[in-house]
């Protein structure tokens, strides 16, 4: 697979890669989830997804992206997948892009129950079924995606061919507070009325991210999306509110005491040398549990030298991360 240069990075992307996108690609809107899984009837808004469409598919790649992102993040990623012979879904996730939000505040990502997010993925994964009904599925998700999609995959485990975690969400990390303190206080907090605040030290998209702080390695990398940002408000989303903390604690929850155990397609995971924003102590304690006593195999990768967007990262990683990506769908 030929991988995107660095040095020519802006040029490639702009007049190669976006107007093959822009060729390629169907915009849709799918109505979420209109039940609680209880079969009460909940608020059901419209999710944003982008169908991407190659010639001569062999499957179908579903793409359950991370916290605070938009479509425009995996571009890149949509690229490769297309040349390879792969369709790609990616629906924005409740509460991101141009999908239905449940607060006015334009910055906050906000849910009131993590179940929301699996049943509106949900939701979206048979629409793509509905429209590739031959082809092989296969996730693609990373960090709070990752919860997200290995959720899914544990509750239908027949409808993933495939699994891919890139820098899972397994359990996000918490900086200097404690993981049992900062469930204590997302717990109080909601129960308070206070889930629809920022979290504490968080605040509203203000355009001031460097790549120095960023999750990424490349600084072309970075700096493309991170333009696209500025000008684009829809993806502007910046913060966490303590009903989305809450909700990534039950996810973790979930899936270190009882996902692991319902997975049964074959599952890769990716991790970062250097991530500052999952558990890479629960993403190994994950994988360990799956390999000595779940349904399926799970093949662990290390990446050094590179942080939590391992898709981020320079030209010779990015096209290692690519190529075992690909042999790992082909097998």
């Amino acid at each position: 697979m030929k991988i995107i240069q660095e040095e020519n990075y802006e040029y490639t992307m702009r007049n190669e890669v976006e107007p093959y996108l822009a060729a390629h690609c169907r915009d849709k809107f799918v109505t979420g989830a209109k039940e609680d899984g209880q079969g009460k009837t909940t608020r059901a808004g419209k999710l944003h997804v982008k169908f991407y469409e190659t010639e001569r598919p062999k499957g179908v790649v579903i793409v359950s992206h991370g916290f605070t992102e938009g479509a425009p993040k995996y571009d890149e990623m949509v690229y490769y997948f297309l040349k390879a012979g792969y369709h790609v879904c990616i629906p924005e996730h409740t509460g991101h892009g141009l999908s239905y939000r449940l607060t006015d505040e334009p910055s906050l990502v906000h849910i009131d129950t993590w179940k929301r997010f699996v049943r509106d993925f949900l939701k979206v994964c048979h629409e793509t079924a509905k429209r590739y009904q031959d082809l092989p599925r296969v996730l693609f998700a990373h960090s709070m995606g990752g919860a997200i999609g290995t959720i899914a995959a544990a509750w239908e485990p027949d409808f993933f061919h495939k699994i891919i975690l890139s820098s899972p969400m397994i359990r996000p990390l918490t900086g200097n507070v404690p993981w049992p303190l900062t469930v204590a206080i997302a717990q109080a907090e909601c129960l308070v009325g206070r889930a629809e605040k920022y979290v504490i030290g968080q605040k509203p998209y203000d355009g001031s991210e460097t790549f120095e702080t960023s999750a990424a390695v490349s600084e072309v990398r970075f700096t493309r999306y991170n333009e696209i940002r500025k000008r684009c408000k829809d993806i502007q989303t910046s913060a966490a509110s303590y009903g989305w903390l809450l909700a990534s604690i039950k996810m973790s929850w979930y899936l270190r005491y009882y996902g692991w155990k319902k997975l049964t397609a074959p599952v890769i995971i990716f991790q970062a040398e250097k991530d500052a924003f999952v558990s890479v102590r629960a993403m190994q304690k994950f994988a360990k549990k799956i390999q000595r006593r779940g349904k399926t195999s799970c093949e662990y990768v290390y990446i050094p030298e590179s942080k939590h967007e391992i898709f981020g990262s320079d030209d010779r990683t990015v096209k290692a991360y690519i190529e075992r990506i690909l042999n790992f769908m082909a097998k």
